[in-house]
């Protein structure tokens, strides 16, 4: 667990007056117990679980040597409980959790950084492209969706808040790295 973590919940529950920081948390939270939960069933255990500001990582060396499909069945597996949520919570008349869950799966599937789009789209490229080119594909399609994001915050957004902010160097920071 990395301080960071805990000052960005914090901080970010400490700003919210809406209710929205816990339903995204439990989004969070379902997300990645999805992606646990497919691991298991395929005999892939993490070996690490980080909890930092940035969000949860979820590690296993053996996810790395699994076939493709199964990467893709794990990668996609958080996404795809989020949208069955947003479905469920829509039809029993939860607007707002409905929205959180569809934007949690959404926004994890944008390809930046550590995102799970990322590594669908990494699993892609390595299947149907030239493998000397997928960090250099990664890179550019993760500046040029982040900037497309930080547009769609700025100018969508009604007026500027703490989560736009922090939502828009998230995107700034993940789309630095390499992936």
């Amino acid at each position: 667990m990395d301080f960071s973590f805990f000052a960005v919940i914090a901080l970010f529950l400490l700003l919210d007056n809406t209710g929205f920081g816990v339903m995204a948390l439990a989004a969070c939270a379902v997300h990645e117990l999805a992606h646990m939960f497919v691991m298991a069933m395929f005999g892939i255990f993490a070996d690490e679980i980080t909890f930092y500001g940035a969000g949860i990582r979820i590690t296993s060396a053996r996810t790395e040597f699994a076939k493709p499909a199964v990467k893709v069945l794990v990668l996609s597996a958080g996404c795809a409980v989020n949208f069955i949520s947003a479905v469920l919570f829509y039809h029993l008349g939860f607007l707002s959790a409905s929205a959180v869950s569809m934007f949690t799966g959404a926004f994890n599937l944008l390809p930046i950084g550590e995102l799970d789009g990322a590594g669908l789209l990494k699993i892609a490229l390595i299947r149907f492209g030239k493998p000397e080119n997928v960090d250099r594909i990664l890179s550019v399609t993760g500046a040029v969706f982040s900037l497309i994001c930080i547009a769609v915050i700025v100018f969508l957004g009604r007026g500027i808040s703490f989560t736009l902010i922090t939502t828009a160097l998230y995107f700034i920071i993940v789309s630095s790295r390499k992936t």
